[in-house]
This record gives structure tokens, C-alpha cells and sequence, in this order.
């Protein structure tokens, strides 16, 4: 009997290799890899500008304790943080709060109260300003107001001291609820009476539209 040849073995394929998924991956690995680093690289570009850490009201003259350096990251318009020196002694154009990022235009050297102008101190009790306050920059009239006389009739006029002043600064009393502590921008000779009115608490203002 012949011998039966044995029976031909298949080759299997052999695994080809898939060079569109291995290009692909090899895109998206370069891709994240670049994403991260410029996250990376935008999170190290932090630069130190200037900030304030203290209210400085219009006017006031800036100290070194009223100012210190923050990181920021992006585009941002402030007085870096090598220049803070150059601010200290400069005046407050505007009133800064703390946590504000100090610009150029925030800050004068000029002296902002005019030839012939003081500043005053007024202690102005509950309506005798206006209910929604005042804050710096607003224009007032500057009153007397008249006493009454146990069992008198109609009190006299309250009494203009000042046709035009300008609040400096404005600020709640913490010692007396519902007194304002005002600085006012007074003629010097309306001075000597705006004081003594506040001293007695004859003291009010009115808001006048700015001219």
C-alpha cells in the first residue's frame, strides 16, 4: 500500500504592521507633548507688578506700607514689580483699594488741592447728607444748621458756609453708627467755620450737580 504524503501546511499570515494607526499616534503624542509644554511655559512667565495693600484715598501721598508685589501671568497693564520705589512719595490720582494692580495713571505728583484751598474735617451725623452717601470727587454746599430754643416757633434758615466744596474722602464713623467722617476741600477763610459747625454737630451737606 502507498504511503499517503502528508497534507500541505498553510502558512499563516504574517501580522502587518498598521502604519495609519502608528502615524496617527505618533501626531497625537507630539501634540499633547506640546500642549503641555506651553502650559508649562506659560505657568513660569509670571511677572511681578505692583498691588496695593492698603486704601489710599485721592490725594493721599503713597508710603511703602501701602504697597507690595503679586506674580501675574498674561497681558497685564501695571508698574512692575522692579519699579515700586519710583511710586512711594507720589499721590493717589485716584482713591486705590486694596488688591488693585497699580498703573501709571493711578498715581501724580501733583498736589491736588489748589492755591487758596484746605482740607477739613467734617463730622456729619445721619440726615444731614444724603442717604446714598458721598464719595470723593462729589460736589457739596456746606450748611449750618440753626439750633432751637425750647418753645420757639419756626427756626431761622440754616446757614451757607460754603457755596462749593469738593469731598476728598468720605468714610463711615466706627466709633458712631450712622455719622460720616468727611474731608472736605473748603476756601481757606470758610475753614475756621466748617470746623466749628462739625464740632457742634450743626454740620450738614448738599449734593450739588457737577458743573
Amino acid at each position: 500500500m502507498a504511503a499517503v504524503p502528508p497534507p500541505a501546511r498553510t502558512l499563516l499570515p504574517t501580522r502587518q504592521r498598521r502604519t495609519g494607526w502608528t502615524a496617527l499616534g505618533a501626531v497625537l503624542v507630539i501634540g499633547i507633548g506640546a500642549a503641555f509644554g506651553y502650559l508649562y511655559s506659560s505657568a513660569g512667565s509670571k511677572e511681578p507688578v505692583v498691588v496695593v495693600t492698603a486704601p489710599v484715598a485721592v490725594g493721599e501721598v503713597i508710603s511703602r506700607s501701602d504697597l507690595s508685589t503679586v506674580d501675574v501671568a498674561g497681558d497685564i497693564t501695571a508698574i512692575a514689580g522692579a519699579n515700586l520705589e519710583s511710586v512711594v512719595g507720589e499721590r493717589a490720582a485716584v482713591a486705590l483699594l486694596p488688591g488693585t494692580l497699580l498703573q501709571r495713571s493711578m498715581v501724580t505728583d501733583a498736589d491736588p488741592i489748589p492755591a487758596g484751598m484746605v482740607q477739613v474735617g467734617v463730622a456729619v451725623k445721619g440726615g444731614q447728607l444724603p442717604a446714598d452717601g458721598l464719595v470723593p470727587g462729589d460736589r457739596v454746599q456746606v450748611l449750618a444748621l440753626p439750633g432751637q430754643a425750647a418753645g420757639a416757633g419756626n427756626p431761622p434758615a440754616p446757614t451757607v458756609l460754603v457755596d462749593l466744596a469738593v469731598v476728598f474722602a468720605a468714610h463711615q464713623d466706627p466709633t458712631q453708627p450712622g455719622t460720616a467722617l468727611l474731608t472736605l476741600v473748603v476756601p481757606v477763610k470758610a475753614a475756621p467755620a466748617v470746623a466749628a459747625a462739625s464740632a457742634t454737630g450743626a454740620a450738614a451737606v448738599v449734593k450739588v450737580p457737577a458743573s
